[in-house]
């Protein structure tokens, strides 16, 4: 059914609790993990750091992946998340999208009354992406 299951990563807890339904959904369909991590375009960081931290971060979801059987393809580019994320999804060949509701930049969203996300709100990458992809987009909450 899902020959590609795109998962991108974005070092928050989100994204790697988005890989562990990727994860288990592969299992369950004999499918391959293509995890996804977007280095920014524009950073005050250097390269060659947020390509170490990328591929760490990578390097996680692919441990974890190969531990119960199920292939990954890691794909660490230089892009904009929020306005490449559906190009991204079509160059990996996703059957199926697996992406959390939030991702690291979730400070937007929290309530200055309760200090934490709230469960109506969703990320700008993911919400664009729900809007624009082609092929199904499995949002974790």
């Amino acid at each position: 059914m899902f020959d590609v299951i795109m998962v991108p990563i974005d070092g928050s807890d989100y994204s790697f609790e988005a890989a562990d339904f990727a994860i288990e959904i592969a299992q369950k369909f004999s499918s391959k993990i293509a995890a996804v991590h977007v280095l920014e375009e524009f950073s005050l960081n250097s390269f060659d750091s947020q390509e170490d931290s990328g591929d760490a971060l990578l390097a996680k979801v692919t441990k974890k992946a190969n531990d119960v059987g199920v292939d990954v393809v890691e794909h660490l580019l230089t892009a904009d998340p929020l306005r490449d994320m559906k190009f991204i999804a079509d160059q990996t060949r996703a059957d199926l999208v697996v992406i959390h509701a939030h991702g690291a930049n979730n400070n937007r969203f929290v309530s200055f009354d309760e200090n934490e996300v709230s469960d109506t709100q969703i990320g700008s990458v993911s919400e664009r992406l729900l809007r624009n992809s082609d092929v199904p987009v499995l949002l974790v909450k």
